[in-house]
């Protein structure tokens, strides 16, 4: 089956687009730039690539007339300010004008749990007449993936200082292949048209809990000072300077201590009985172990 990606800067976004590949199916990826893509991605997987902005120029040239299904990953963060949201129609806008000269008979967006604007996408979506599904995703587990990001840069510190929010702000991660299942199985499926749903794994605990349970599984010894009163400023002070956080995880960190991270339309568990892997499983295949 021929399948349209954009959204590629996304980290789920280039895994799934591998994964839909080894699947035997026909990828290809509308991105900004194929050296950044194959930076990230081998050529081995024989993916497809077209470049294009979806912000800028004309539509994207060369869009297969074939494509079934395409996928469009929301990449910006998320809930910070509304420009953000209009930018975001804008490229939406504009990918769903290219699909329009196609065969695509579903859309899938895919976008972060912690995404509150889901109910402005799906009211627009839903206006332009495609069959679609919104996918709502909690941390994911993976090598690369922002979560695991973060407990390996805090397992290197000798002395983890973090927000009070870090021992009580809740999350639910899941497997970067578990996802890969869930998002195979919606395809083309109508029982999931017109739906939004969350993903998550199949356990819920607070990030001290999840990163105490890394270090176990990287047969590691820290001691995490979760303390009152650090508050986000400093919260985001310690994620660049002391931390080191890249821009992009030093965001998901902040982001994460802010609410929980748990799933709420979780109807694809009873759509679809997929095994999901436990997290300290999940850890050990991420690690390489």
């Amino acid at each position: 089956m021929k399948i349209l990606i954009t959204g590629l800067n996304n980290y789920l976004a280039r895994n799934i687009s591998v994964c839909l590949a080894e699947e035997g199916h026909q990828v290809t990826c509308l991105i900004r730039s194929k050296r950044l893509f194959y930076k990230h991605v081998p050529g081995k997987y024989a993916i497809s690539m077209i470049e294009g902005d979806l912000f800028k120029g004309a539509l994207p040239a060369d869009v297969d007339k074939e494509t079934r299904v395409a996928f469009y990953f929301n990449q910006s963060p998320v809930n910070e300010i509304d420009i953000r949201l209009e930018m975001e129609l804008i490229a939406l806008q504009k990918y769903i004008r290219a699909l329009r000269i196609t065969a695509c008979e579903h859309l899938i967006y895919v976008t972060k749990l912690s995404d509150e604007n889901v109910g402005k996408i799906k009211s627009y979506i839903g206006r332009s007449g495609l069959d679609f599904t919104i996918i709502r995703i909690s941390n994911i587990i993976g090598k690369g993936s922002a979560l695991m990001n973060i407990l390996s840069n805090l397992a290197k510190q000798r002395l983890v200082v973090l927000p009070k929010e870090f021992a009580t702000s809740r999350c639910q991660p899941i497997h970067l292949l578990d996802v890969c299942a869930y998002l195979n199985k919606i395809m083309l499926d109508t029982a999931a048209y017109g739906k939004t749903f969350d993903i998550g794994g199949p356990e819920v605990m607070t990030y001290k809990e999840a990163f105490e349970r890394y270090l176990v599984v990287a047969k590691l010894k820290k001691r995490v000072w979760a303390l009152p009163g650090l508050g986000v400023p400093l919260s985001i002070f310690f994620g660049r300077h002391i931390y080191k956080f890249e821009q992009d995880v030093s965001v998901a960190f902040i982001a994460y201590m802010t609410k929980d991270l748990v799933t709420v339309n979780n109807g694809l568990g009873a759509l679809y009985p997929v095994d999901l892997s436990p997290f300290n499983a999940s850890l050990k295949y991420a690690l390489g172990l």
